[in-house]
Protein backbone atom coordinates (compact mmCIF):
# COMPACT_ATOMS: atom_id res chain seq x y z
CA UNK A 1 0.00 0.00 0.00
CA UNK A 2 1.38 3.68 -0.54
CA UNK A 3 0.08 6.29 0.89
CA UNK A 4 1.00 9.80 0.35
CA UNK A 5 -0.07 13.29 2.44
CA UNK A 6 -0.79 16.15 -0.18
CA UNK A 7 -0.98 19.57 1.04
CA UNK A 8 -2.58 23.23 0.02
CA UNK A 9 -0.32 26.33 0.61
CA UNK A 10 2.18 25.11 0.80
CA UNK A 11 2.21 22.61 -1.70
CA UNK A 12 3.57 19.60 -1.68
CA UNK A 13 3.38 15.81 -1.69
CA UNK A 14 5.00 13.66 0.96
CA UNK A 15 5.54 9.51 0.60
CA UNK A 16 4.90 8.01 4.32
CA UNK A 17 5.86 4.89 5.05
CA UNK A 18 4.11 2.16 4.49
CA UNK A 19 3.00 1.31 7.76
CA UNK A 20 1.57 4.82 8.42
CA UNK A 21 -2.41 4.51 9.96
CA UNK A 22 -4.53 6.86 7.86
CA UNK A 23 -7.59 7.53 9.55
CA UNK A 24 -4.91 7.65 12.71
CA UNK A 25 -2.63 10.41 11.20
CA UNK A 26 -5.97 12.56 9.96
CA UNK A 27 -7.04 12.78 13.62
CA UNK A 28 -3.99 13.35 15.01
CA UNK A 29 -3.03 16.26 12.42
CA UNK A 30 -6.65 18.18 13.24
CA UNK A 31 -5.92 17.67 16.64
CA UNK A 32 -2.54 19.03 16.55
CA UNK A 33 -3.92 22.08 14.31
CA UNK A 34 -6.23 22.87 16.98
CA UNK A 35 -3.77 23.00 19.66
CA UNK A 36 -0.80 24.29 17.68
CA UNK A 37 1.84 21.31 17.85
CA UNK A 38 4.00 19.60 15.52
CA UNK A 39 2.96 16.02 14.01
CA UNK A 40 6.29 13.80 13.67
CA UNK A 41 5.90 11.31 10.30
CA UNK A 42 8.11 8.98 8.77
CA UNK A 43 8.43 9.18 5.11
CA UNK A 44 8.75 5.91 2.43
CA UNK A 45 12.67 6.29 2.63
CA UNK A 46 12.60 6.22 6.56
CA UNK A 47 12.99 9.82 6.24
CA UNK A 48 11.59 11.64 9.66
CA UNK A 49 9.19 14.74 8.87
CA UNK A 50 7.47 17.53 10.97
CA UNK A 51 4.34 18.81 9.84
CA UNK A 52 2.86 22.00 11.30
CA UNK A 53 -1.07 21.39 10.73
CA UNK A 54 -2.10 25.47 12.13
CA UNK A 55 -0.16 26.33 9.50
CA UNK A 56 -1.12 24.10 6.65
CA UNK A 57 -4.59 25.21 4.55
CA UNK A 58 -5.94 21.77 3.78
CA UNK A 59 -4.37 18.29 3.41
CA UNK A 60 -5.42 15.07 1.83
CA UNK A 61 -4.05 11.49 2.80
CA UNK A 62 -4.37 9.09 -0.38
CA UNK A 63 -3.84 5.45 -0.21
CA UNK A 64 -3.06 3.03 -3.12
CA UNK A 65 -3.44 -0.71 -2.47
CA UNK A 66 -0.85 -2.54 -4.58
Amino acid sequence: MSIELITWDPQNVWKLSDDTNPESLHDELALRARNGETVDVIGVKGEHITLNPARLQAWSIVTEHK
